[in-house]
């Protein structure tokens, strides 16, 4: 039986659950067909160079509040707001 995958869309904040990365918060900024998605978090992974992840290294936490903005502030500010209410 296969895996359910995870139902990550654009706009979604994710938290990763495997690799070097384990812990850290993304923005998910495109789909890569079934298995894959571009995340980047503003700051050290930005628009202009996003990380390829699969989606079961993925967790989805929330969805991204960036008024309709997509840029690298924007994206920063959306896991900052997110990690200071799970505080």
């Amino acid at each position: 039986m296969k895996k359910e995958r995870q139902t990550l869309r654009v706009a979604d904040i994710a938290k990763s659950l495997a690799g070097h990365d384990k812990g850290k918060y993304y923005v998910v900024v495109a789909e890569l067909g079934e298995d894959f998605v571009l995340v980047c978090d503003g700051e050290r992974r930005k628009r202009d160079d996003p990380k390829t992840k699969r989606r079961k290294h993925l967790a989805f936490v929330a969805k991204a509040d960036m008024a309709g903005k997509t840029d690298d502030a924007a994206i920063a500010e959306a896991i900052r707001r997110y990690r200071n209410q799970e505080d």
